[in-house]
This record gives C-alpha cells, structure tokens and sequence, in this order.
C-alpha cells in the first residue's frame, strides 16, 4: 500500500493523473454539445497553468471565479502547484463582492472566463489561455509545505458577513486521506469496471464541491460531468453519458423526486410505484432495484448512487429515494474542516445520520448539543482574524447534533436557530419543519424565531403550491407536533422559492426580513400564488423585467423584447409548470393576457373546446395560442428516435441507402455537386441548412456527398403532417397508428429526427446536440416547407437557436431541380437534371443572437441562389467566399 505522505503529496496526486491517460476525467455542457478532457490532456494544461501563473508572480492570493469547468480545476491545481494561495468566489458573486475580497487580500491576478471583469488593480488571466505546455521548458515542481496556506475560502453560510477560512496544504491532506487510502484498499474490485461518470451539480467554489468534483475524483480515476442544476438536465445527462450517480446538495434531491413522481404520475404509474414503495421499503437495494425498472427509463441503468451535502438531507427525500434501491450517501463538514467531518454508509440505512467522523479527527458535543471538532484538517483560523479555535483546540461548528451509541452522528439544526419559548424551552426549528412535509401543498417550510418580549414564538414562513391553504397545513402540522412546538403564526412567501445559497441552503436572514414586514397569520400573499400571478412571475423572469411592468395587454415581444430564445424559454417553462402547450410563432405576437387565458383555460377555470372539435389551420392561426390538451393513447409525447441509431437498424439503413436509394437517386436525378472543396475548412459533424424544394432534397445529400459523411447524416423532419402521433393535436387511435407507422418508417430509412413547429422544441434541440456528439451531421430546411423553384421563403427563428446552441460548422447548401424531378403528389420519380451547392462553413459565435443568426444564414442560402442564378446565365464566374 502507498505510504500516507505519497497519497496526500501534491506531486504525488498530479503525477497519478497520467496513469489513466485517455480516460475523460471532465465532462461539460458546450451549447447541447457534451465536450470532454481527458486525464492526460488534464494533467499537461494543470503543468502550463502552473508554469504561465509562475511567471506572472504569485507574491499576493490569486482570485478564481467562473462556473465548473476543467479549466476552473487547472487553475485551482496550476495555483497550488506553483506555491501560490487560491480564493474561489462563487461564479453569482457580483462585482463588488469580487472588489472587496481583492482588497482584503491585495490580490493582484483573476483567473476566469472574459465575461468577468477583473477588479481595480487586478489583471484578468483568460480560460485556457495557458494552451499545451511545452516539456522541454516545464519546470519540475516541489510539493509546498504543509502549513503554507492553499486556499482562502470566503463563506458567509445562510447569514452574516463573509469571513475568509483559511486553509492548508495539510488541512487538505489529512482530511482526504482517509477516503483515499480506503479507496486502496479497494481499487483492485473497482478498476475492471473502468470509467466511472459521475455527475455534479456542486459549485467549485465550495469545498465540498472540491473535495467531490477535484481532489477524490482525480485520486479515483471517476470521469466527472458539470451539470447545471436542473431536474431536467440531470435526467438528460445522466442518460446521454450513462452515469453511475450524482453529487448535489439535498435541495436538489428534493426536486428530482418531484420530476420523478410528476413523470409517473403522467404515466398513471404513481399509485402504483407508492405502494410497491410501502410494501418493499425494507428489502435489500440490489432487489428494490430490480422492481422498479420504469426508473432506468429515466435516468439510465446504471444510474444509482446519490451522494448528498452543503446541507441537511430532509429524512423522506432520503426514504423516497433508498426506496426506489438507491444508494444514498449524506456528508456533514464544514469549510472549516477542510470540509468533510463525517459520511454516512449507503448500506446502512438509518434516515436523518451522517454517518461516523473520519478517523483523522475527534468530535464530540458541547453545551447545548453543539458539536466540536478537532484534528489535523481544522483551519487555524480565518484570514485577517484571531484563531478559531478554543483554547483547548475545539473547533465550535455551531451545529447541535446528537451521538448514538455507536458513534453515529445526527444533526438537529443550527444552535444559533434554537427558538427559546416563554417556557423557557429549546425548540428547533428542524423539528418543526419535518412536520410539515408530510402536508399536502406544502413545497417547503422554513421555521422561524419571533420575538416574544424576552423570549420567542415559532413561526412559519410557507412556500405553497397554487391553490393549496395554508392555514390547514399549519393544523395538520400542529397535530404532529408537541405543544412546545406548535406554530403561532405562519407566513405565506409570496415568491416561486426561499432565496437561497449556491449550496441550496434557505438565507434565513432574507426570509426573516421579508416574514417580520408583512402580516403574520393569514393568506397575506395568497393572492400571489393565483394563476395570473404565476403566469406573470414566470414571464417576468425569462423578461429579466420587475412583475409591475406586466399587464394583460403587454406584448412579449414589442414591449418586452423577448428574443427567440427567450420565447422557446417560456413555452418550455409554462409546459412545465402548467402543462399547456403553445405554439413558439403564436408566442410572438401573444400578450400576456393570452398566456394568463390559456394557462386557465387548461386549469379548467374556462370551457375547454372538446377534444374531438377538430379547427383547421386558419382557425388555430386566428386564435393566437390554443391549450387543448391532445388525446392520443400515449399523449403529448415527442418521441425522439434513439432506436433507429442502434447499430442493426442503422446498418440495414446505410444497405438501404447505398444499394437502392443512391443508385435510383443518380440514375433518375443526375445530380451535380458543386462546393464539395469547401468542406474541408472545418470538421465535421456540420450543420447544412438548405432550401426546400421536394421530398429529394434529402436524397440528393445522402446520394451525392463522400460515404463517410453521407452514411451520417440526420435530416429533421417536421412535425405538421403527424401531430396526433406527436401530441400537438386531438385523434382516434387510427390515425394515431397510421401516423405512428409512417413515422417509425421515416426514422428507420432515412434516420430522421423530429423538429417540432410547436412545444418540445427544446427537447429537439436537445437531441440535435446527442445526434452530433455521435459523429452525425444534421440536415436542416428552415423553409418548413417545399417552396416552389425560382423562390426562397423566409426562415424560421429556431434555426438561429440550433445554429448557435450546436456549436458545429454550419454549411450553407442550395437545391435546384428536385421539385421537377419529384413533385408533391407524384408516386414516382421522373428523369432530369438536379444540383446541390454548398457555401463555405460559417462559424456561430456562442453569444450571438438566434434572430441575427436567422437572418445571416438566410442571406449565405440567398447568396447561393444568386450565384445559381447567375451561373445559368454566365454573368458571375464563381460563387462568393
């Protein structure tokens, strides 16, 4: 076994990275692209890093802030190994947060993204602006002292001013080295499984995020993917990457489980899944896994560990999921301790533990509960400030905790959240809190202290689904509780959430405030939680606009200015939130009166046409957005074709396309191809974005372009012509299996993908990214429709979002003659004459905006036709560059 100092050494654990070589160790988010880094690439730019910081001069700490990404990880790594200090801000905290902490530590370098501008006196180090590093000019370096400090970490938890922990090499090491050395001791068991992905949603900037999203998974060899914090994300990327699990905070937690029992719930599987919860809630994990396999459906098969900290883990959230045969780890630390105190054991299922403290360290509770810790990995004070240890070495944490016989540790809230009653007895307000969650309506309830003269009352602060009372949580709650306990008053909060940490933690102090200004003891903010108040809250922050600004007849896009973007944003958030659908071009000239109407009309508080009332396209084109809800069998699904890739269909469609349709193609077509030069200034996976003239178009880039890229292309098909097979609109099941079969023949010989004129736009987008980060290029007609030759109709604004999101060159790309060769309604092809142009790959700036992107691909399609136009008529000899 490695000795201790070989294990904790920096050196040690940087020259480990090159043993797993072409293993991803990062995964991150590009636009709908997973972009990845392996551990050789990793281990070479952390040595560049460290060698351009050097010789910028590392005499004062070094600031770094961004969202996670590898290139926050080299930094960090590039700051310790050159001998400097590292002060990780958070990736929201604003500018004058940045300036202050510069000045307290006279900082005079930011390491970030270039949307973050450095404070006065500081120069700002780009993102992978240190590049490959040259070996032949990079120094060796010497691991750093282990009382030589390695990070300032400032953290103001959920209230008060931010203080700045300071934090060795050694409070690091010691902290981590148990958990490697038990890793050791298992390797062996764990390396033939291979990479390992993981998923994080963890801020960089927190400790707890370190130790899970850097020093553990580097030392392991796990691959690590950066996902944003959202449910759906999370079931996105937990499929496309097959991860094994995920590290979050338990805010998070909560929230999945909601996805999870709204999906089922859709399904009418919820009932169900409940009881099967109830009956097997006590069986082995290894069996609970097996009943319940609709989960797999919808994180993935492997997927099945979740590690949870930066907060206490409610103890249903932890039931709900360990039910399910999840394996559920919970933490508890501080920035303090470097950070991790204690972890729970997976298989030892008691809710509501953190587990025993790690070895390296003595804990044990003082006055009051309060926990006290002591060991190697607690820092010897904060930065500019006395120690923060007692006399006797014991660091107060503040917590209060409770022991069990066996060493197990159990937090029961923060001692400074202790409500003193008139009594003279200790209520704490996590107690109260759990008796509210098994209330129906209630989404969270954050218990607070009121003062009573010299002593204090409980009260709670309410978040409440729409239309649920309040008052009759606060009874049933009551009920549960001792007297002691017992709520005096409550507030509703008037927000969509608590305001809250980066680590999901409640800013009790905020909550306090806004709790103590208003009336307590009634539905005060009741009103806020109606329909039309959601429906404003929602367009008010995709608008980045204050509520007061919205009225019944403000227009979206004229008085709002909402982009494209922001209108696919808001049809996804109200499909979400109140289950309607509307369509992304009614979203342009409705008013938010329109959204607040149809969101009603789909609550059932209005007349709802009825399902099989079947209005043309004019009639829906007069009404600007229409919720009826659709009524195939399997409703409102847009199915995305991830079967056709699979290796046996996709060979019988390339033994399709090359030994019956490109010969039919070249025989009856003729096709000519000019611009196939082009291509090779830049790599595929393209973008091609063409006019619409036929059903060949498709034919004549699957007949005509070289075999390895046309055996990968994915052409998207519209959803018009089958909008009961893609819930769009009301059917019988015989035109929903007539849809469904010629859709699943689509798909199977032509491999092609939904790109829907109405909701579930940006679940099509997000299969765009998966079809290219699978190596195949995407056929796109912004037309929407065939446009008949001699013309060229306007663009639809989604191609502006998928050019910009795909992050792929885009290749401009014209068709000529196809409408005569194969017209609309003609069973059969006739002979002729057909062309294909491609233009010269553009390439999409990342920031750039969707409309002006619409416009500048609409115009290189146009300058193609010029230039066809002209070539017919000899009076332009080649086409523009």
């Amino acid at each position: 076994m490695p000795s201790e100092t070989s294990l904790t050494s920096l050196g040690a654990r940087l020259a480990r990275l090159r043993r797993f070589a072409d293993r991803p160790a990062y995964f991150w988010k590009d636009g709908v692209r997973w972009r990845r880094r392996t551990y050789a690439c990793l281990h070479d730019r952390m040595v560049s890093c460290a060698a351009t910081l050097a010789r910028e001069g590392l005499d004062a700490p070094v600031l770094i802030q961004g969202p996670g990404h590898p290139s926050w990880v080299e930094a960090l790594a590039g700051i310790l190994l050159a001998g400097g200090v590292a002060v990780p801000l958070e990736e929201s905290a604003p500018d004058s947060f940045r300036e202050e902490v510069a000045r307290r530590c006279k900082s005079r370098l930011l390491v970030a993204p270039a949307g973050v501008s450095p404070p006065p006196g500081c120069r700002r180090i780009e993102w992978d602006s240190w590049g490959d590093p040259d070996a032949a000019s990079s120094p060796s370096w010497a691991d750093p002292p282990g009382d030589s400090t390695a990070e300032i970490v400032f953290t103001s938890g959920t209230t008060g001013q931010p203080r700045g922990v300071v934090l060795t090499h050694r409070n690091l090491a010691s902290d981590f080295a148990p958990i490697e050395r038990a890793f050791e001791r298992r390797e062996r068991w764990i390396r033939p499984l291979g990479t390992l992905p993981f998923l994080t949603t963890l801020p960089l900037s927190h400790m707890f995020g370190q130790a899970m999203n850097v020093f553990l998974p580097l030392f392991m060899g796990l691959s690590v993917a950066f996902v944003p914090p959202r449910p759906a994300e999370v079931r996105e990327a937990a499929r496309r990457l097959g991860a094994w699990g995920l590290f979050t905070v338990p805010r998070l937690l909560d929230l999945l489980g909601l996805e999870v029992r709204r999906l089922l719930r859709e399904e009418g599987a919820l009932e169900k899944i409940q009881k099967r919860q109830a009956r097997f809630e006590r069986w082995p994990f290894m069996i609970q896994a097996l009943l319940f396999p609709r989960l797999a459906g919808i994180f993935g098969r492997r997927f099945r560990l979740l590690v949870s900290g930066g907060a206490p883990l409610a103890e249903e959230v932890q039931r709900f999921w360990e039910s399910l045969g999840y394996l559920v780890i919970q933490g508890y630390g501080l920035t303090e301790t470097a950070p991790i105190v204690s972890i729970s054991n997976p298989f030892d299922r008691r809710p509501g533990g953190v587990g025993r403290p790690l070895g390296i360290q003595e804990v044990s509770l003082g006055a009051e509960g309060e926990i006290l810790v002591r060991g190697p990995n607690v820092t010897q004070g904060y930065f500019g400030e006395a120690a923060a240890r007692n006399p006797d070495g014991w660091l107060r944490t503040g917590d209060v905790g409770e022991l069990d016989p066996e060493g197990r540790l159990r937090i029961r809230g923060r001692l400074k959240d202790v409500i003193v009653t008139p009594e003279g007895e200790n209520v704490f307000p996590a107690d109260v809190e759990a008796a509210f969650r098994p209330s129906e309506g209630v989404r969270e309830a954050c218990v607070l202290g009121v003062s009573e003269g010299a002593a204090e009352h409980v009260h709670a602060v309410l978040l409440m689904e729409q239309g649920c009372h309040a008052e009759e949580a606060v009874v049933a709650a009551n009920e549960r509780l001792q007297p002691r306990q017992r709520v005096r008053d409550f507030t509703v909060w008037a927000g969509s959430d608590f305001p809250r940490t980066s680590t999901g933690k409640v800013k009790k102090g905020l909550v306090r405030e806004e709790a103590l200004r208003r009336a307590p003891g009634g539905q005060g903010a009741g009103g806020a939680f109606g329909l039309t108040a959601e429906v404003r809250r929602l367009v008010a922050q995709v608008a980045r606009s204050r509520m007061e600004r919205l009225e019944e007849g403000t227009l979206l896009v004229e008085a709002l200015g909402l982009s494209s973007l922001d209108l696919v944003e808001l049809g996804v958030r109200l499909e979400e939130r109140f289950g309607v659908v509307l369509a992304d071009a009614a979203l342009a000239s409705a008013t938010v009166g329109d959204l607040e109407r149809a969101v009603r009309q789909a609550a059932g508080r209005v007349p709802v046409r009825p399902e099989g009332d079947r209005v043309s396209e004019a009639a829906h084109a007069e009404a600007p957005l229409s919720s009826a809800k659709p009524s195939p069998p399997r409703p409102g699904a847009l199915r995305m074709p991830r079967w056709a890739r699979v290796s046996p269909f996709h060979q019988f469609r390339r033994l399709l396309e090359e030994a019956v349709f490109r010969p039919i193609v070249l025989l009856q077509a003729r096709p000519e191809v000019v611009g196939l030069e082009r291509l090779g200034s830049a790599d595929p996976p393209y973008l091609f974005v063409c006019n619409h003239r036929s059903y060949l178009d498709t034919g004549l880039f699957k007949a005509t372009l070289p075999r390895l890229l046309r055996g990968r292309i994915a052409p998207a098909m519209t959803t018009r012509h089958h909008r009961v097979f893609f819930g769009e609109t009301g059917g019988g099941r015989t035109r929903y299996a007539l849809e469904s079969m010629q859709v699943r023949l689509v798909e199977l010989l032509f491999g092609a993908w939904p790109l829907p004129e109405t909701a579930g736009f940006r679940q099509s987008l997000g299969y765009a990214g998966e079809l290219a980060d699978a190596g195949f290029s995407l056929l796109v007609f912004p037309e929407g429709r065939h446009v008949p030759e001699g013309g060229l109709a306007p663009f639809r604004g989604g191609i502006g979002i998928l050019a910009r999101e795909l992050r792929a060159p885009v290749v401009p790309a014209w068709v000529e003659g196809t409408a005569r060769v194969l017209p609309d309604g003609a069973r059969w092809m006739r002979r002729g004459r057909t062309r294909l142009v491609l233009g010269e790959p553009l390439c999409i700036d990342p920031a750039a905006d969707p409309a002006e992107t619409t416009r500048r691909l609409e115009k290189a399609v146009r300058e193609l036709e010029d230039w066809e136009s002209g070539r017919f008529s000899e009076k332009t000899a080649a086409p523009p560059r």
